[in-house]
């Protein structure tokens, strides 16, 4: 059963919006002012069928985007993508926590990928760090089901 895309951006926000909410630089896309939509749509090419459901913006070295499609991200000079599907889960990295902040100040979460890679990304603390934790774990569970699913379904025949 495939999710359409409106379907996805739709529960995306819905998470975002119960388990967070917006700040300053990190909002729901449709909420960032149109000077911040630009400049993420100026860094981030959006294919035909992709839709913005997530931003944060700092500055032109310092943004992040969640799409339909990808997770992409600018960090120390660096930029970063990931495809949605590949997402495993996201944490914080509780070691680092205890010894300087509380989860209310927390300012970056830990991207695990299906294959193992792992990715710090940088959000502004609070309300909307944590919802963009919460829909990207939901992400992460969704890609982990299916990953499963498609495991289990495609058995290696025996003749």
């Amino acid at each position: 059963m495939s999710v359409s895309v409106e379907d996805l951006k739709h529960t995306w926000e819905s998470i975002f919006r119960r388990k967070g909410g917006n700040g300053v630089y990190t909002r729901l896309f449709d909420d960032m002012s149109r000077e911040q939509q630009d400049a993420l749509l100026g860094a981030v090419r959006l294919q035909e069928t992709e839709v913005p459901v997530i931003g944060s913006f700092r500055g032109p070295d310092r943004w992040l985007i969640l799409t339909s499609q990808r997770l992409v991200w600018s960090a120390r000079g660096q930029r970063f993508e990931l495809d949605v599907q590949t997402i495993r889960d996201a944490t914080a990295d509780l070691r680092h926590l205890a010894n300087s902040q509380s989860k209310l100040e927390m300012e970056s979460l830990q991207v695990a990928t299906l294959s193992g890679a792992e990715y710090a990304i940088e959000l502004e603390s609070g309300p909307p760090l944590s919802g963009t934790w919460n829909v990207l774990k939901n992400l992460g569970v969704r890609n982990r089901n299916a990953n499963e699913r498609s495991s289990v379904s495609s058995p290696s025949r025996a003749h």
